[in-house]
């Protein structure tokens, strides 16, 4: 990497901070694949789970960080087993070892607080995940990033074009997943309610990924206008997850409503939580994904948009040098971060995704009393940042 000359640093840029040591994030072992005559997706009756809901409330959530992990993990190994070729190959390699599973982890919790069945729900939970990774996959394509979740990124291991047949395909499972759940006993008239969630969910998030890039470069952006963005791009299907979830379950319209609301604010916060990961050097590597990637698509995310209104003329021309003609990336994050840090960006970052935590850990408390306590306390707990 070649330092720019003095005549092309903006003002006030000053030294880049010295990088911290590179922290490596662990790399979950996969399961082994069980026996399968059959490779392609199905159902899973729910007598095979072993995990009807006995009588009474529901045994205590795993840990909220994990919620559910194994049991979704070990479904994805039984739909693209390890003999998996063609686009079964690029499913499995994409899904499996999985992320966070926030969205089918907010499915389930759903369902069962309302009193649904976890064998009934779970292909709705795989879907919404399959259709998560989808959009990662085209994420990638659209933003020139070549690595997800600490390894190449699915176009790069197989090429854009399998990438972007992958990710519909995947779009199209979620939908899939539905007609499962009516074949494990869900009634046809929740799968249809189920199904309008989801196909309006679906048109929102391509808009706030079209709204998002003609946002690039635009650092005069207010934040009600980037709040908007987030909520259509990422908050719109978590709140999805949770209806989906209390729809199958079988809950009332406003004890949905209820839930699709927490789901939305639980999203807003996630975004802004994520936007700040780039400006914390050792929690950006431990992502998997470049750090780079805001700044090289001239994305002015939230903590860039408070510093950018703060700001002094001089620090204003050091952000707006840095986002929009820097040419080497890093600098240009090392450059914005100095600015970030000198405004407080950062901690009113910060402060705006606890208090969407907060607004969202309310609204549960409207549930009525009827919702299964442990499923509603896992839902708050995943309020917690997860670092």
């Amino acid at each position: 990497m070649t330092e720019p000359s003095n005549e092309d640093a903006p003002p006030d840029a000053g030294p880049c901070p010295e990088a911290r040591p590179e922290i490596r994030p662990q790399v979950r072992p996969q399961p082994q694949p069980r026996p399968c005559a059959n490779p392609r997706p199905g159902p899973v009756p729910a007598p095979v789970l072993g995990l009807q809901r006995s009588s009474g409330s529901p045994p205590d959530p795993p840990s909220p960080r994990v919620e559910f992990a194994e049991l979704l993990e070990a479904e994805f190994v039984r739909r693209w087993p390890g003999r998996s070729v063609g686009l079964d190959a690029v499913h499995r390699y994409a899904m499996i070892p999985p992320g966070k599973l926030l969205r089918p982890s907010l499915v389930l919790h759903a369902a069962l607080a309302v009193g649904g069945e976890l064998g009934a729900v779970l292909p709705a939970a795989v879907g919404i995940e399959g259709a998560h990774v989808g959009s990662l996959l085209h994420d990638d394509i659209i933003d020139r990033d070549t690595r997800r979740r600490g390894r190449a990124a699915v176009h790069t291991e197989f090429g854009p074009a399998q990438a972007v047949v992958a990710g519909n395909a995947l779009f199209f499972s979620w939908f899939a997943a539905l007609s499962e759940c009516r074949r494990l006993g869900v009634p046809a008239d929740r799968v249809e309610r189920a199904m309008a969630v989801q196909a309006e969910a679906g048109v929102a998030i391509c808009r706030g990924a079209f709204d998002e890039l003609a946002m690039r470069g635009d650092l005069e952006l207010g934040v009600g206008a980037y709040v908007a963005m987030a909520r259509a791009k990422t908050a719109v299907l978590l709140a999805a997850a949770c209806r989906v979830g209390a729809v199958l379950g079988g809950g009332d319209a406003p004890t949905t409503e209820l839930l699709g609301d927490f789901g939305d604010q639980l999203g807003i916060c996630f975004q802004i939580r994520d936007d700040v990961l780039p400006y914390d050097p050792i929690a950006a590597r431990a992502k998997g994904k470049p750090s780079d990637s805001d700044v090289r698509n001239r994305r002015p995310t939230l903590p860039v948009l408070i510093a950018h209104r703060r700001a002094d003329p001089k620090s204003r021309a050091v952000l707006r040098h840095a986002l929009l003609d820097e040419t080497e990336p890093e600098l240009a994050l090392c450059r914005i971060r100095a600015v970030l840090e000198r405004t407080g960006a950062l901690d009113t970052a910060h402060a705006m995704a606890d208090d969407h935590a907060r607004r969202a850990r309310e609204l549960l408390t409207r549930l009525p009393a009827t919702a299964h306590v442990a499923h509603v306390r896992a839902l708050a707990l995943l309020t917690r940042p997860a670092h």
